[in-house]
């Protein structure tokens, strides 16, 4: 059948996601038999597994070139490599910001009658990770993993204006710039003229740049070697997000980036 008779294309795609899948699944399994072992050849690795030895060597060599599995050069056995040790060592890393800021979060809630939110940059997104809503009936509302483009977001800007020069420069090229609202910053140089302002006063407001009506005051957060991991927020209406009211909200919002910045071994 040729390509044009076939036509439609589904089965070929959902054959190919299939078949990517389940050499994914293979690659794990063979990091979870590996974790068992100090060291293991080719042979012994396809014994245990009961795999023929060319697909398990396929996968090894996969593996190993984006680190996940090493060799050893005096008898040439397999073994787990330095990335994963990198990937694991992020799960407590991640659990630790959560349990950190489940508290500071109720907090800065209560203190500002605002809702509270934590968030993390993800290329070019930010991920709204944790959050405490305030009791009242109009409220700003992120459904933890909500993802939302960093340039119309205080904790997005927040982030970013923190990034060491070449990640921001990268940020820069990443984004399409869309226009949410009237006021949404769609030119390099309006950031990085805020981002300026952002890095003096440690402090990162989105002013309806994303939805019209809601404000949000964010701050960053920042990990024991001195990176910026996060961001910590309030967003509410501009009703009640008054400019008469921002500067204590300022405040607040600033200092529960602090107590979850040192919390998380910063030096502040």
């Amino acid at each position: 059948m040729s390509a044009t008779q076939r036509g439609r294309g589904r089965p070929r795609e959902a054959g190919s996601n299939t078949a990517t899948a389940k050499v994914l699944e293979k690659g794990l399994i063979v990091l979870k038999e590996l974790a068992k072992h100090e060291g293991i050849s080719l042979h012994d690795l396809a014994l245990d597994l009961d795999w023929p030895q060319s697909t398990v060597h396929r996968l090894l060599d996969t593996l190993g070139g984006q680190g996940f599995v090493t060799q050893s050069k005096l008898d040439s056995t397999w073994s787990i490599g330095v990335e994963c040790f990198r990937v694991g060592a992020s799960f407590p890393r991640a659990a630790k910001l959560m349990d950190l800021a489940r508290p500071i979060l109720r907090n800065l809630s209560q203190e500002t009658g605002e809702t509270a939110n934590l968030g993390i940059l993800d290329k070019r997104d930010v991920v709204f990770i944790a959050q405490h809503e305030t009791d009242h009936a109009i409220r700003a509302f992120f459904r933890p993993g909500t993802r939302a483009s960093w340039h119309a977001s205080g904790i997005g800007k927040a982030i970013a204006a923190s990034l060491p020069l070449d990640q921001r420069l990268m940020l820069f090229k990443s984004v399409s710039y869309d226009r949410f609202t009237d006021v949404t910053l769609t030119e390099r140089a309006e950031f990085e003229s805020e981002f300026i302002l952002i890095r003096e006063r440690g402090i990162a407001i989105d002013n309806e740049e994303r939805f019209e009506g809601m404000r949000c005051i964010a701050a960053p957060v920042y990990g024991a070697t001195g990176e910026v991991i996060a961001g910590i927020s309030i967003s509410g209406p501009v009703a009640r997000v008054r400019d008469e009211t921002l500067e204590p909200l300022i405040k607040s919002t600033r200092i529960a980036a602090f107590h979850l910045s040192k919390g998380l071994g910063a030096r502040t």
